[in-house]
């Protein structure tokens, strides 16, 4: 079983709070993911989540808040940490630059070690489906030998467009790829998120941002299909609130935050 060499801490700021926040990975010899506090530990499988299309907060037994998370639990699972904890000051994880990157190349710098304990390997051996709006959003986890997400998103009208990408993923692929993929919006989207108190530490530093142009500020993609790629951050950073991510093909089509929790709340009634 795999935790880390030493702690991580990373600041910054809440996308959506626009609050200053920190965050200590810490090593363990428990496997999982837990989040703790001055009350105790408590697993990420624990999580009473609130969902939402734009983010995935949740609420653990041990009085904890926690939002904007997965881009931090994506980077946690696909680099292979399998046992760690915590520690969040504030209720939202740093943005950071938007991406997984600055958390993966931060268990990667740190490096991994081996600690006694097994973490039980999962596979799905039947497809499972879950859809919404009649089938428009759609997430499905089919058998595979290999963890594998394929993602499409259509964005018709604007200058993100529609676009796909299938990615096998492993440590490799997700640090030199797959984690650099930021979060985006469309200006249009703006009016909504202030409405509703949210995006208030956004800025270009940390999100793309299209008009009905293109990118907003001058700014570039890292790579023709970060879009979508950032669709596949979330993906795994929401799958892990029901354990150690199953083995299998992950398709989404239109899919966000909500579709993902359903799946995920699929599988963890799978391997309780």
């Amino acid at each position: 079983m795999k935790t880390l060499k030493d702690e991580i801490k990373l600041s910054g700021l809440g996308l959506h709070s626009g609050e200053k926040s920190s965050v200590r990975l810490v090593p363990s010899d428990r496997a999982g993911i837990y989040f703790g506090n001055k009350q105790g530990l408590s697993s990420v499988t624990e999580a009473i989540v609130e969902e939402d299309q734009r983010l995935t907060g949740f609420f653990l037994p041990n009085g904890a808040t926690v939002r904007t998370a997965e881009h931090l639990l994506a980077a946690i699972a696909a680099m292979g940490l399998e046992a760690v904890e915590v520690y969040a000051e504030g209720e939202e994880i740093p943005i950071m630059d938007g991406s997984a990157f600055p958390f993966a190349e931060a268990i990667r710098e740190t490096g991994l070690a081996e600690v006694g304990g097994e973490v039980k390997r999962r596979a799905i051996t039947v497809p499972i489906v879950v859809e919404e709006k009649d089938g428009r959003r759609f997430l499905s986890a089919s058998p595979s030998e290999q963890l594998t997400v394929s993602y499409v998103i259509d964005y018709s009208g604007t200058p993100v467009g529609t676009q796909n990408v299938t990615y096998k993923v492993t440590a490799e692929t997700f640090y030199n790829i797959i984690s650099k993929a930021r979060t985006f919006g469309l200006t249009a989207e703006l009016d909504y998120l202030k409405r509703n108190g949210l995006a208030k530490g956004g800025s270009l530093e940390n999100a793309l941002v299209f008009d009905e142009e293109g990118l907003v500020g001058g700014g570039s993609l890292r790579f023709p299909l970060e879009c979508v790629t950032h669709k596949v951050i979330d993906l795994l950073g929401d799958l892990t609130l029901s354990g150690p991510i199953p083995t299998a093909h992950y398709v989404g089509i239109a899919a966000g935050h909500s579709i993902h929790g359903k799946l995920a709340r699929k599988i963890k009634s799978i391997f309780p």
